[in-house]
């Protein structure tokens, strides 16, 4: 799997082109959960004479931020006057397919990124709806003109192949989706360097010979995606998928030897979501940045960014700029960015906004892959790439000698990293060489096997899954629900008449439909058709967690037509019943996932109660604790399964800057204490939570073991404590002032007072006061206005904290406060006090900071209304953040042998209960037969 070749081994005939990359963004329509939390619109488009706006309004203030793109296609509504010119899948076509068709067949390597929340349409543009003529995207429209012309080359001396690899970037590893996922390697395919071709891992290229081809490949690799997301990935939306599409062109003399050889890379990249965050800090989020489920749009941000900024780019960062590095660095890049327009996804929107802002200002030099001699150049490319590499090893053996090296730990990693690159180039560069040799002279002769082979393989894949789409499927069936609606329904379930069993593994009795994903049990639940009587049945066993339209069934269930079932924690499914549409619910149309998903919700929240407060709940909160439920639940799952002393529960919170309400995880340790971990904070843990399930599924026996920066149930981050206000009029002013201001916790609770002074400074930087002879130095303004367009400098003093001595018992330690000056700058850098290392109700910082701004009318806007946010971070002092291992005495086991022993006494109840009913049938038996005596 390769994208492209370096700009630096570009082996080219022709010239280069300076382009700066393309940005197209789209805005949707409404979906159903956005329709059912009356949502606004807040987005708008405009055309201008070159480019595009898209304007996008605070659903708060109302006040509009405009960004200026490529192109803006507004595909929300066809009639609403004011919003943008209606654009349809043939325009986005029109104005983007057909530049990348081009590009392509001239043989120049193009990049289509698609970014945005999920759900927000990303797939919609590329992909669209297939078997829809004018709902197909740019990727389908430009693959079968690609093999409408094939058909139409009559020139024996010409040849055009095409193949398709797809890859997904997961946690830093590197899966095949065209390959069965049960022999994937645990570690994922590693990324090696080629002479032409830059990074590449070694997956399936599948041969395509018609479009049906390609669209089978593609849809496969959904399968693929959408079991892994079933059965352990609770983030599917945080995997990247890349679908790669490799054209070739060769036309050879009459006596058999190439000519010219034109080859072209159509990459479609669909990059995770831009998915909700707190940039403000203000839920207490401290993410490490090397967290693998963080760290491949972290890195590629700060790629894109150096690039914009014609700086050196660090593609070794993570995987996924490393196979994107020939894309990025030698052709054609278009992004076009999915919006929801729903003002209940405003955050998630703006930072896709943000995010495709930067990448416009990238410019890339793509380059023609045209060759007339494809052996020699590979092995003058091979030549280069061997002088590059060992110039680079030189460089910094070179820094090691003069002692520059031995200082820096990363420089003495990126050398050994490279000496072995370097080896195992060098060792793979003669076996590519040969491979390319006899993929020439057979002329692809055994393209056709290698695709029957492949098939073969990928018919194999999925037991139990029917090989038709479910409206063509006439037996009762389940078809998976998925919030990404590219994975939506891409896989069936069919049942045969009798009894289907459901499972886990089971080798002494193997289930028929095999599920291995979090909270399904063995003997799961059984489906059984009553082919006579046109009935089917659901009958959970084993007190497995089976739901029916959101609640939870103990017994056998009659399901109809259009029923929405969840086994276990992850797999949502419909039950479709051909033929017996009119028995079941008549809905106008298919439930989806949101529905399913808020089914759990009404019931989760009927299960905490009807008061006031839960009836006051949004849409959109209810749809993240539904979603929190599930999450929670299946945290809770695997903390059993692993034996840790640790429960998670969902607790509600109010933002105090955007007064949204959000969902936050209280973390138990053991009965120690209990941490809140923000939404994003709970999220990364649980992707590493599965991962350490996932290998203890495969060996029970052993619970596997993390080192402590990275076991996701050990907690030694700082906690944020709380936030304290101080309002800036002073500085408007330019005058003194100092406060002990209340610092308030996530929940509203005192938990101290903070210190805190602000100082005016003189034009010299100097605090006052000033005597007489100095008034002149005082800075004080009477009018706030005096200030603009001018440079202020005010100093920032935090003598300490009384904490609250409640309980008697100091709760923290190692605490610090920081601030911004403006918290929701996410540009801005936090200014941090030195840490008190002690467990005291008064820590002191004896801290003093100077900051120097230039007064804009923003900046003037914030000093005379706004405030600084002071918040305090420390570490529980009751306990270092380690969850112990439940044992035999440990509270997880406990819960169970008493939830064990309760079952054995209700059974033993139930069975008492039993014979004392036969003994009083017999007692009343026996009393007729005594009165009929006695008469």
């Amino acid at each position: 799997f390769f994208f492209g070749s370096l700009s630096h081994m570009a082996l080219a005939c022709g010239s280069e082109d300076g382009d700066a990359v393309q940005v197209a963004v789209r805005m949707r329509v409404f979906n159903g959960r956005e329709k059912a939390a009356n949502a606004t619109r807040i987005v708008r488009m405009e055309n201008l004479d070159k480019g595009s706006k898209t304007y996008i309004a605070d659903p708060d203030t109302g006040e509009e931020r405009d960004f200026k793109y490529d192109f803006s296609f507004q595909s929300h509504s066809d009639s609403e006057p004011g919003i943008g010119e209606w654009a349809t899948q043939d325009t986005v076509m029109k104005t983007l397919g057909i530049p990348v068709l081009n590009a392509a067949l001239e043989g120049r390597n193009v990049s289509l990124f698609a970014y945005g929340q999920t759900g927000a349409g990303k797939s919609f543009s590329m992909l669209g709806k297939v078997g829809v003529p004018e709902l197909e995207g740019i990727i389908p429209r430009s693959c079968k003109e690609i093999f409408r012309r094939m058909k139409e080359e009559t020139d024996p001396l010409i040849t055009i192949t095409v193949d398709i690899q797809v890859v997904e970037v997961y946690c830093e590893i590197v899966n095949d989706l065209l390959s069965d996922r049960k022999v994937w390697p645990s570690n994922g395919h590693k990324p090696r360097l080629t002479p032409k071709f830059g990074y590449v891992v070694d997956t399936i290229t599948k041969p395509c010979f018609t479009y049906d081809d390609i669209w089978s490949a593609m849809e496969f690799a959904d399968k693929n995606r959408s079991v892994g997301s079933h059965a352990l990935n609770p983030e599917s939306s945080r995997a990247h998928t890349i679908y790669q599409i490799n054209y070739c062109r060769q036309q050879k003399n009459e006596q058999g030897k190439v000519m010219e050889q034109v080859q072209a890379k159509l990459n479609l990249i669909d990059l995770a979501g831009s998915e909700r965050t707190d940039s403000a800090g203000t839920t207490g989020q401290m993410l490490k940045e090397g967290n693998a489920i963080n760290l491949s749009l972290t890195a590629l941000g700060g790629c894109i960014k150096a690039l914009s900024e014609n700086k050196k780019p660090n593609f070794r960062d993570s995987k996924l700029t490393l196979l994107l590095q020939a894309s990025m660095t030698g052709g054609k890049v278009i992004m076009i960015a999915a919006l929801s327009p729903a003002s209940i996804c405003f955050n998630e929107t703006l930072s896709t906004l943000k995010f495709a802002d930067r990448i416009k200002q990238v410019k890339i030099k793509s380059t023609k892959n045209v060759s007339t001699d494809p052996v020699a150049e590979m092995k003058k490319a091979m030549e280069e790439l061997r002088a590059k590499m060992q110039a680079e090893i030189d460089a910094l053996k070179g820094a090691g000698a003069t002692g520059a090296i031995a200082s820096d730990p990363s420089k003495v990693a990126e050398l050994q990293s490279l000496l072995e690159e370097k080896k195992q180039a060098e060792s793979k560069m003669a076996e590519d060489l040969k491979s390319r040799l006899a993929e020439l002279e057979s002329g692809g002769a055994d393209r056709q096997q290698r695709a029957n082979e492949i098939n073969n393989m990928q018919a194999a894949a999925f037991q139990g899954l029917s090989t038709v789409k479910s409206k063509d499927e006439k037996r009762p069936h389940f078809v998976n629900l998925h919030d990404d609606p590219r994975l939506a329904e891409t896989l069936v379930y069919p049942f045969d008449a009798g009894q289907t069993t459901i499972g886990r593994t089971n080798r002494s009795n193997p289930p028929q439909i095999e599920f291995n994903g979090m909270g399904i049990i063995k003997d799961h639940c059984v489906v059984e058709w009553d082919e006579a009587a046109g009935k089917v049945f659901i009958e959970p066993h084993n007190n497995s967690r089976t739901l029916v339209n959101g609640k939870k069934i103990a017994e056998k269930t009659e399901l109809v037509h259009q029923n929405r079932v969840w086994l276990g924690n992850n797999y949502a499914m419909r039950f479709c019943f051909p033929g017996h549409e009119d028995a079941g619910e008549k809905k106008e149309e298919d439930p989806d996932y949101f529905l399913a998903e808020s089914e759990v919700a009404a019931e989760a929240q009927a299960a905490l109660g009807t008061d006031g407060a839960m009836a006051k709940l949004t849409e959109e909160l209810r749809h993240q604790l539904a979603e929190g439920d599930r999450k929670i639940d299946q945290a809770n799952i695997i903390a059993t399964d692993l034996g840790k002393e640790i429960i998670f529960a969902p607790k509600l919170y109010e933002n105090r800057w955007t007064k949204e309400t959000n969902v936050v995880v209280a973390v138990n340790f053991g009965g120690f204490s209990t941490l809140i971990w923000p939404w994003e904070k709970f999220n990364v843990r649980l992707t590493e939570m599965v991962n350490m399930w996932t290998e203890w599924e495969k060996n029970p026996d052993e619970v596997p073991s993390r080192p402590e920066d990275t076991d996701p149930f050990i907690d030694k981050e700082p906690q944020l404590i709380g936030e304290a206000d101080i309002w800036l009029n002073a500085v408007a002013n330019m005058v003194e002032f100092s406060a002990q201001t209340s610092i308030l916790s996530h929940f509203g609770q005192v938990e101290g007072k903070l210190s805190v002074e602000l100082q005016p400074c003189d034009k010299n930087g100097n605090v006052g006061p000033w005597d007489d002879e100095n008034d002149d130095l005082d800075p004080f303004v009477d009018d706030p206005s005096e200030l603009l367009d001018t440079e202020i400098t005010f100093e920032v003093r935090v003598s300490g904290v009384q904490l609250d001595v409640g309980g008697g018992v100091c709760r923290y330690k190692k605490t610090f406060i920081r601030y911004k000056f403006d918290i929701q700058d996410s540009e801005e850098e936090w200014s941090q006090t030195k840490e008190d290392p002690n467990a005291t109700f008064a820590p002191k910082y004896k801290f003093a900071k100077k900051h120097t701004v230039k007064v804009s009318s923003d900046i003037l806007k914030h000093v005379t209304n706004g405030r600084m946010t002071f918040q305090m971070w420390g570490i529980s002092a009751s306990h270092e953040g380690v969850v112990p291992d439940s044992g035999k005495g440990g509270i997880a086991s406990k819960l169970e042998a008493k939830r064990k022993e309760i079952e054995k006494l209700e059974a033993q109840l139930a069975q008492k209960e039993k014979v004392l009913a036969q003994k009083e049938a017999l007692i009343t038996e026996k009393r007729k037969t005594l009165a009929k005596l006695s008469g």
